[in-house]
């Protein structure tokens, strides 16, 4: 089961490196400071959302705004199953559905 959502994505928090305590193990965690938008545009919530391995550090998106594709999947710790970020495609929300086209850089001296 997959759902999308359009997600802003206000700040990418820097990649975390460590040792669980736990279980000895190395880890590493990235996340970003994100608005849940309406289909209208329009802010309906703010949070946290952990970016998966294949997102983290080189890959970890940009500021902008998204539609954010979602799976189910169970925690390999708790197995509690939740929502885990599967891709995000840039989006243009003065025109709903309209791929955002990134604007060419400004010429030096411009």
């Amino acid at each position: 089961m997959a759902f999308t959502s359009i997600l802003q994505v206000l700040k990418v928090n820097e990649l975390r490196k460590g040792t669980s305590t736990k279980t000895g193990r190395p880890y590493e965690m990235q996340d970003c400071e994100c608005a849940l938008l309406s289909d209208a545009g329009e802010l309906e919530q703010v949070g946290v959302l952990p970016l998966g391995k294949d997102m983290m550090g080189d890959n970890a998106p940009k500021v902008g705004t998204y539609t954010a594709s979602f799976a189910l999947r169970a925690g390999m710790q708790d197995r509690k199953i939740g929502a885990v970020l599967t891709g995000l495609t840039p989006y243009d929300v003065r025109k709903p559905g309209a791929p955002v086209v990134p604007a060419a850089a400004p010429k030096a001296g411009a």
